[in-house]
Order: structure tokens, then sequence, then C-alpha cells
């Protein structure tokens, strides 16, 4: 592998200094203007899909290059020679991510357990086994595109005529390493950006649930990228600390002021050849075999990608997962295999791995919302793992490697040291980075853009309500709502996520936001009005309002009283259960033959007679709303739909939301409305497909039934409206 590292070495000093300012002028941009900060994202967005443009040739062109220009012999030795350098990297690396992961407390109870029949199976065939290498890429499947180039690169050294194809694969990595250094060029205008948008935007209340893991792996990391690694290094090689960081600066300033590690490999590649002519070590093929470790150690050594191995053991505390046995077992490997690759196969790995794992939807935005802080502790160790790597793989290739066992294991006993002091330091403070508090649903509130400029007011449970506008005289309803310009909104506030109060005292849920979005197409006001479950049908016969909302079920009683939308969503029936008797009701025959326990039942026909049905020999506790649960410690689960019963587990620790198999049909939920407003429902209607097609449900779904949403109302702090009052909004 041909490499000049003269052109991304010259000027480094220069790059950096450029690159720092940028990011400096780009957080004191964003507290200056604030929230306005988000116009530049486009500008962060584009420099990072240009930084990774590139990667999947190179990665591929790499391979391919460096085993098919071998020829066997000299392969076998270099894999001979080099393998257990990467797995002893591996080992280190991984080891410690599970020590780390003491820091996080055991889970109260976990949030949910669902049947393994109820989830789509994982095709680990597809994942590991290549097939079309179009669309392995294509999907992100790093397991799959690393084995194909593995084979043909292995195969390629049988193959007498090749010159050609080598020479291409050379140059499409000279082509990529050539773009990649036009784009570090604008680097100061994409970090700038970068910055700007996150200093300006980023609401603390979006990272304090995620403090304790972002210190935990900045500090990981930092502790064996400038100490652990290098102390091993020259525990191997006659080399000294001061002697390795020192050529390597240029490199690890390179790759933290881009957020790109690949910048550093030629830097890396100049180091190790500098140190080989040092210990007079010159042969024809040195060049080939840097290169080639050098080409392994990218998609190989990415050891910053294994703190995904350490973000699912914090997603199991933060999800209150309870993990198995096996799949602990099964957790580090499949991390290491699904990591392989590029920087970008985290967040594949986290996709592949929430999936096998049942870690709740959103895994990723939650990955996602860490990696403004934790991808320069991810870059600096992938960058030391580069050098970890090839450094001692070619060292070993030419049988130089000199084993200090005092220091080598010197170094490892004061790491260990270091580690399980910094965990136990940190298991004692992690209750106050982690508040309870802190768990989604009970935070979360409107979108800014959509309450403004809608006209809501918002009677509380307790309060008079506003008089009747559209009676029964009125026929055609939608003509009288459009004449009033008010729209009347039923709802019942124990409902979560579909209907309930924030802890900001704030009216929130899926269908509260849809009915914003109604009110801001017919250009109306909002008035919502509150109800109990038993009186809502002679409420709505009354005309004490227009619609009624709160995830109310569709049954043959209702709809015989009263007309409804379409129904909306469909939920599958479970179980609300203290979490320390969950796993005791995962099937229908263990539920039903559970008659010691004491069932709580919301005030809901439907919910009364389903459970008279499933429980008639259970004692029976009737319950205003659910969240009595929280203190009837004398009850011991309730039946609800799993993603009310998901979102209340989410906010109330302790509880667990459980699908049991062949526990029944899902429950229909729509919105109803007074008997004579069949033109309101036949308006509803249509609406609601418009709004399925326009992607706005979809938005809705995520936000609320998967719990997906981070950003707050809250205006970010800054200079030109909190101190100058330029802008007020």
């Amino acid at each position: 592998m041909k490499i000049n590292p003269s052109s991304a070495s010259q000027n480094t000093g220069k790059l950096a200094a450029r690159v720092l300012a940028g990011a400096v002028l780009g957080i004191l941009t964003g507290l200056v203007i604030g929230d306005y900060a988000a116009y530049l994202e486009f500008l962060g967005k584009a420099y990072v899909q240009l930084l990774a443009m590139c990667v999947y040739p190179y990665l591929v062109a790499s391979l391919l290059h460096g085993l098919g220009k071998m020829d066997s012999v000299t392969a076998k030795l270099m894999f001979k020679r080099g393998w257990f350098i990467f797995a002893l990297a591996w080992v280190i690396i991984l080891a410690a991510m599970m020590l780390l992961s003491l820091v996080f407390p055991k889970p109260l109870a976990p949030i949910e357990i669902v049947n393994d029949a109820a989830r789509n199976n994982v095709d680990f065939v597809s994942i590991f086994v290549p097939g079309n290498i179009f669309s392995d890429i294509s999907k992100n499947y790093i397991p799959a595109v690393v084995a194909f180039t593995l084979l043909y690169g292995v195969a390629m050294q049988k193959v007498s005529h090749k010159d050609t194809l080598l020479d291409i694969m050379e140059t499409i990595k000279s082509a990529s390493l050539t773009i990649w250094n036009w784009v570090v060029l604008v680097a100061p205008v994409g970090v700038f950006a970068l910055f700007a948008n996150v200093a300006g935007t980023m609401m603390m209340t979006e990272i304090e649930g995620l403090l304790l893991y972002i210190i935990v792996f900045l500090a990981g990391s930092a502790l064996f990228t400038f100490w652990i690694l290098p102390m091993l290094i020259t525990s191997l090689v006659p080399l000294k600390y001061r002697e390795l960081m020192k050529e390597l600066e240029g490199a690890f300033i390179l790759a933290l002021v881009t957020t790109l590690s690949v910048v550093a490999l030629p830097i890396i590649t100049q180091a190790i050849e500098k140190f080989l002519r040092d210990k007079n070590i010159r042969d024809e093929r040195m060049k080939d075999v840097i290169g080639t470790n050098i080409s392994l150690a990218y998609p190989f050594a990415q050891l910053g990608n294994l703190g995904v191995l350490l973000f699912i053991y914090f997603c199991s505390f933060f999800y209150k997962l309870d993990f198995s046995i096996t799949q602990k077992i099964l957790l580090p490997p499949l991390t290491l295999i699904s990591t392989i690759g590029t920087p970008s196969a985290a967040v594949n790995a986290i996709n592949f791995l929430s999936t096998v794992f049942k870690v709740p939807p959103g895994t990723e935005d939650l990955y996602a919302a860490t990696t403004i802080f934790t991808r320069y502790g991810q870059v600096a160790l992938s960058v030391m793992g580069f050098v970890f790597t090839a450094l001692l793989a070619t060292f070993s290739f030419y049988g130089k490697l000199k084993f200090n066992p005092k220091k080598f294991f010197t170094s490892l006993a004061g790491g260990l040291i270091v580690l399980v002091g910094f965990t136990l330091v940190l298991r004692a403070f992690s209750p106050g980075l982690f508040l309870e508090r802190n768990l989604p649903y009970l935070r979360y509130r409107l979108p800014r853009e959509l309450t403004a400029g809608v006209n809501a007011v918002i009677y509380k449970p307790g309060q008079p309500r506003p008089p009747v506008l559209h009676d029964s005289a009125v026929h055609f309803r939608m003509d009288n709502i459009r004449k009033t310009g008010v729209l009347q909104v039923g709802y019942n506030p124990g409902v979560i996520p579909f209907c309930y109060f924030n802890i900001y005292g704030e009216l929130v849920g899926y269908d509260v936001e849809n009915m914003y979005h109604l009110a801001r197409d017919l250009n109306l006001k909002l008035q919502f009005i509150p109800f109990q479950w038993a009186g809502m049908e002679d409420d709505l016969i009354n005309h004490e309002f227009d619609i009624a909302i709160g995830g109310i079920f569709v049954t043959n009683e209702r709809l015989q009283a009263l007309p409804a939308t379409r129904p909306y969503f469909q939920s599958p029936l479970a179980i609300l259960a203290r979490g320390s008797i969950a796993r005791e009701l995962t099937t229908r025959e263990k539920v039903l033959g559970n008659k010691r326990y004491r069932v709580g039942i919301f005030t809901s026909p439907v919910l009364i007679r389903i459970s008279n049905l499933l429980f008639p020999n259970n004692p029976k506790v009737l319950l205003e709303n659910y969240y009595e649960l929280a203190t009837r410690t004398d009850i011991d689960f309730a039946i609800w739909t799993f993603e009310q019963s998901r979102a209340y587990a989410m906010a109330h620790p302790g509880f667990t939301a459980v699908i049991p198999s062949n526990f029944g049909s899902p429950l229909l939920i729509a919105y109803f409305m007074p008997p004579d407003a069949l033109p309101l429902v036949r308006y509803m209607d249509y609406w609601l497909q418009i709004k399925d097609t326009e992607g706005t449900t979809a938005i809705l779904k995520k936000r609320w039934m998967e719990g997906v949403q981070t950003r707050t109302n809250d205006h970010r702090w800054c200079l030109i409206r909190d101190v100058f009052h330029w802008v007020n909004n």
C-alpha cells in the first residue's frame, strides 16, 4: 500500500489551529444566536457526509489490494505473527468496557417483556454471510462486507493475472485519500457549523440522563488511549513512551479536530516507517507489510467502536432491561463482529444489537445524542488502536517484539487498579448523575412550532366547564364549528401516552398533539374539557364537547351509541405488572393460573369487562386512574394496552409491561363524537387519511408510541435573546 505521508502531515499544526479556531468560533456563535444556529446544521451535515463518502471504497480497496498483492507465504506469516495482536487489543478493550459497565446500577425492573414470537427474527445469515455485495453495503451489513473482501483478497493471491485489478484498487485508495485531503481543507467551516449547532441548540435536559454514560466512556477511552495501550506498546517493542507519543501527536490532533480517524493513517504509517528505520529494519517488503497492516487495522482495530458494548450495558440500565445469561455471553462477541469496519459501523451495530437484545425503539437516537461528546473519545481510542495493532504486528512480522513481562503486567495491573477505583467512585455517585425523574414521557412536551399560534384553553379536572357551543339543534356540526371558530375536545388525563399531564403541568400526548394539528389545519381555537370514563358517553350525547380523545377503545356497545372515526391505532393487550412478578406472567397459561394476585382495573367499561373475563377468580380493585398503582402496594398488576403499559413503566420505576403469548386480539382505538356528528366523523376520517399520507402519523407514533423525543419547548439561552433582547422568540 503506497501512502504519501507528506500530503497529510504537512501543515498539520496550521490546519489544527484553523480547525480549533473554527470550533471556538462555533461555540461562541451558538452562545450568541442560540436556536438560530440550527440554520447552520446543513453545513455540518454536508461536511460529515463528505467525510463518510469514501469510507466503503477505501475499506474494500485497501483490503483487496493489501491481501491480493501478497504471496500466500507472506500472508500466512503475517497472519501467524499478527493475529494475536488484534485479539489482545479486542480482549483488553472488551474486558475494560465490561468492567466499566459495573458503574451502572442494576435496574429495579425491566420496562417491557415481550414474547419472542411477537418480535421479528434477526436474519443472521444475511448479516454475516456475503451475498450481493452492493445490497450488503446499502444495508450497512459490515460483517458481510468484511467477509467478502477477506475471501476475495485471499483468493486473489492464487490468481496470476491480477496486476491491473491491483492497480485499480491502488487508484481507488489514492483517490479516497485525495478526496479526504480536500475535505479536510474545509474542516474549519464544517467544524464551525457542527459546534455552533450544538452550542446553540443543545439543551442540558437532553443529556442529563445520559451524563453517566458520557463520563464513563470519555474517562475510559482517555485512560486507554494515553496511558494503558501506549505503555503496553512500550513493553513489547524497544520504544519509549515520549518517543511514541511525540511521533503520533500530529495524528491525534488531526483526527480529533476533524473527528475522523482515517485521516490519521498516513501519519501513523510514516511513524511506523521511522520506528523501523531507527531499529535498522529495512527490506523491500517493508512498505507493503506496513500498508497491509494499516489496511487491516482500519476495519479491525476501530477500538473506539467497542464502546458500543458499554452503551448497550447502559441501555440495560436506562431502559431497565434484564439480560439473560445467554445474552450476556453473546453480547461481547456480537459487539466485536458488528463493529468491524468504519466509525459509522458503531451506529449500525447499535441498530443490530438493539434488535437482537430487544432494546426498545429509539436506541439509535439515544446513541446519536451521546456522540456529540463521545465521538472524541471514540476517535482517539480508534487511532491508538491503529497504532497498537499495526505497529506491533509489523514488529512481530520482523521478529522484533521484545516482551518485558514486568512492564507489561505492571501496566495492566496499574490500569486495572485505576479502572476499579474509577468504577467504585462513579458507582457511588451514579444516583446523582442519573435521576429517575429524567426518564421519558413525564418530561415530554409538545413541539413549540406546533403549539405556537394555536389558541388553546385547558380546563383541568375540578374546574367549571365552559358553556356548550354546539348543541343538538345543529345537525351539521362542521358548519357550526367553523362559525364559532372553536373545537371543544373532551379528554381524560390518565391515559399515557395518548393524553396526560407532564411534570410541567402541560397537557401532552399523541391525541393532544393530533388535536393541535387539526386546529391549525382548520384555523380553530381549542378548548380541552376533562371527562370521567363512566360519564364519557353521556357527555357526548349531551354535547358537552365535539370530540372525545384519550386512547378510547372501540367496542360494540360504544359503536351502537356513538359514531367513531376509523381506528387510528391498535395495540396488543398487555399486563402492567410489578417487576418482581413480571416474569411469572409471560404466557396466557401463567397469567390465568395466578389466581392469588390482586388485579387493578381502570374504571373503563372495556377493561372491566376484559378483566372479569380473564380473571373471574382473582380479587379486583377499581381505580380511577393507573397513577394510583405507584402507591397501591396491595395491587399486583393491571390490564392495559402495550403502548400505555410501556409508557407507564418508563415513567414509573418498578413496573413492567408484559405481552403474554396467546393473550388475545389487539384493542382498536378511535375518536368518538356525539350521535348527530356524522359530518364531523366523515371529515375526521378523510383528515386522518391525509395525515397518514403526508407522514404526520408516522412522526406522532415515533414520538409518543416509541418514545423518541428529546427537543423541548424551552429556548436555548443566548445573548441576543436573554441579554440584549434583540429577539423575542
